[in-house]
């Protein structure tokens, strides 16, 4: 998964792909500890708007024998 991670020498935040219950990494500008920290998720939920009435509709067509 995706963390944020920020160092307690030289307050750099660097984001790294770790295991879950990884909670230090090194800092990778001065080389000291960096904390995990918590931040806001960042992803979009496509398909999802007042514009579109709040769905992905799409017209379906029903084949004909």
């Amino acid at each position: 998964m995706l963390f944020e991670f920020r160092c307690k020498k030289c307050s750099e935040v660097t984001e790294a792909i770790v295991k879950s219950e990884i909670k230090e990494i090194e800092c990778s500008k001065c080389g000291d500890k960096a904390k995990k920290v918590i931040s806001a998720p960042h992803f979009h939920i496509h398909g999802f708007s007042a514009a579109n009435g709040y769905s992905n509709k799409k017209e379906v067509k029903s084949k004909k024998d």
